[in-house]
């Protein structure tokens, strides 16, 4: 028997791409206009000595269309400045006692969401669990199966199920989730960690990432994978799971 307590302590670093101009959405020699709407009515700024509101007699239509070239946030009082959004659920998963007859799973969530960018990434910048004379765990270079017996740490991002291609030990994990809809979210798991019973880990890997535009948010689950061998060094491992966003302009 092996113990491994696995302490994944999420951290989150953000970074913004190429920096982007700003300007008027419409301009000319002597006019500029910040907001164009096509609805039932509404006012951007309605103010008195007292008071100033945002108005809007309803939208015809709201979320992102995007052509060739240029791509359009619809919907009324669409903001001007880019963001990117990440929330980390802390999260210190403890597999407890190892053993070479079977194999530790755990999850972990974050969510992120970001506007008026070209898509983001997700990238994963740790070694694999290790103890503290330095001894790391195999990690498993290329998407490969659960061997129980073997000496193995993955992850990936999806749902994993005993019925798929490649059976996962148990049923856990989650896909990405689109909050609202595939309307306004686009965030996927990145390939390598994008398949159901099959996981991977290599540090500085993209682990999650959004290719299309959309101001919606996406909800991830790690799912965990370990499998030791009867000759695994014996001692406590543990790693410590940094994320970072990066977007893309």
């Amino acid at each position: 028997m092996k113990r491994l307590r696995l302490g994944v302590i999420l951290g989150l670093v953000v970074l913004f791409g190429t920096p982007v101009a700003f300007a008027a959405q419409s301009s000319s020699t002597n006019y500029e206009v910040n907001e164009v709407q096509f609805d039932s009515g509404g006012l951007l700024n309605a103010s008195s000595p007292n008071y100033q509101a945002q108005q809007s007699a309803g939208s015809t239509t709201a979320g992102s269309a995007c052509g060739t070239l240029y791509c359009a946030d619809n919907g009324f009082l669409t903001g001007s400045d880019p963001f990117l959004q990440m929330v980390v659920t802390p999260a210190t998963i403890n597999l407890g006692t190892l053993s070479s007859a079977g194999t530790a799973t755990g999850f972990a969530n974050f969510s992120i969401r970001a506007y008026l960018d070209s898509g983001y990434i997700i990238v994963s910048m740790n070694n694999p669990p290790s103890d503290n004379e330095g001894t790391t765990l195999n990690a498993l270079s290329s998407p490969t199966a659960s061997s129980v017996g073997s000496e193995q740490f993955g992850i990936n991002l999806v749902r994993n199920l005993t019925t798929c291609a490649n059976p996962a030990p148990t049923n856990y994990g989650a896909d990405p989730s689109l909050v609202p809809s595939s309307t306004f979210a686009n965030g996927i798991a990145a390939p390598g960690y994008n398949t159901c019973g099959l996981f991977k880990y290599h540090k500085g890997d993209t682990i999650a990432e959004n290719n299309g535009k959309g101001w919606g948010e996406t909800d991830y689950e790690i799912s965990y994978m370990i499998n030791i061998n009867p000759v695994s060094k014996a001692g406590v491992y543990s790693m410590t799971q940094d994320l970072v966003a990066v977007a893309t302009y």
